[in-house]
């Protein structure tokens, strides 16, 4: 009888571990980093992807995105998703260049005159030949999508040539080529891991430089930045970014549908940042910010092209595949 109840004991156990929870327990844990809130676009589009990865591969994937910057730094992240300790992440291509350099090309002063220049460019052979540059540094880049162009705000006065900037500290991503780009411009360019708020609010910082989406989204304005001047000097290129040995374990219908999600985000994404400007603009007004539309565009295309001069012969040669591309 003894036998008899083990042996019902341990069938019953197994039938248990075979139904819903052993399924839940087989799922993969697919980790992606961003270092900015739910309302910037970076995490909007990591849910979308994990929306639409779960619904097509149910029970297989359990996506965790880890926004606000929980995991580190955006610096700190590309290093984990170097080691494979995090997945993914969808984050600004300037920091990506202390991995690799030549990503530094998207990051130009006054490069890219239009979105749709910016996604021929990053649809085409150029942000192709970049992608494998990420390969070969352990990543793989699933998609490109952006932030919009990047403008200059401050909370001590209106700004409309390079020579009102002149001391002032601005924040800027951790990246070489930002620094340069403000340096030539003549503020003193200040590098700090986002999120800036609190530099902002204390006075630590005196502006900061970001696309309107970002302005909006982190609520600069209530930072004390009541200065906004258009200058939509570099075009703000995002990545979505995974480990290679990840996306290359992956089942090959798996792999197709994840780089599938990936590009429908990335679109989504895009759409979303264009869409949505010109009303994140008027409501920026709405809170109080003071905005330059017309700046002296020339004077500061002029002051930076030093930037794009003192540039290795290797990243000229892209820039001007560049050029010729968006002509």
């Amino acid at each position: 009888m003894r036998i008899l109840t083990t042996f019902l004991t341990l069938a019953a156990c197994l039938a248990f571990s075979s139904g819903p929870a052993a399924a839940a327990a087989t799922k993969t844990t697919v980790n992606i980093a961003v270092v900015v809130n739910p309302s910037f676009v970076h995490t909007r589009a990591a849910n979308w992807f994990k929306e639409e990865v779960e619904a097509k591969l149910p029970g297989k994937y359990d996506i965790v995105i880890h926004h606000s910057g929980t995991l580190g730094s955006e610096t700190q992240v590309l290093q984990q998703i170097q080691l494979g300790t995090t997945q993914m992440t969808i984050c600004t291509t300037g920091p990506v260049e202390a991995f690799v350099p030549e990503i530094k090309v998207l990051e130009m002063p006054f490069l890219f005159p239009s979105y749709q220049a910016a996604d021929k460019v990053l649809d085409g052979p150029i942000g192709q030949d970049l992608a494998r540059r990420l390969e070969q540094q352990g990543f793989t880049v699933l998609h490109f999508l952006d932030n919009g162009f990047r403008n200059v705000t401050n909370s001590k006065k209106r700004i409309r040539t390079p020579g009102d900037l002149a001391g002032m500290k601005i924040r800027t991503m951790e990246a070489p080529t930002h620094l340069a780009i403000w340096r030539a411009i003549g503020a003193n360019p200040t590098p700090m891991a986002w999120p800036i708020f609190t530099a902002l609010q204390q006075g630590v910082i005196d502006g900061q430089e970001n696309p309107v989406a970002v302005i909006y989204a982190a609520k600069l304005y209530e930072a004390g930045q009541k200065y906004l001047t258009l200058t939509r000097h570099v075009y703000s290129a995002l990545a979505f970014i995974s480990n290679k040995a990840f996306v290359d374990g992956l089942p090959e219908a798996d792999r197709k549908v994840f780089f599938d999600a990936a590009r429908n985000a990335s679109l989504r994404g895009r759409a979303f940042i264009r869409d949505n400007e010109a009303k994140q603009l008027a409501e920026l007004i709405a809170a109080g910010m003071i905005v330059e539309k017309h700046p002296d565009i020339a004077a500061f295309r002029k002051v930076t092209e030093p930037v794009i001069a003192g540039l290795d012969d290797k990243t000229k040669k892209i820039i001007d595949q560049i050029k010729q591309a968006v002509k």
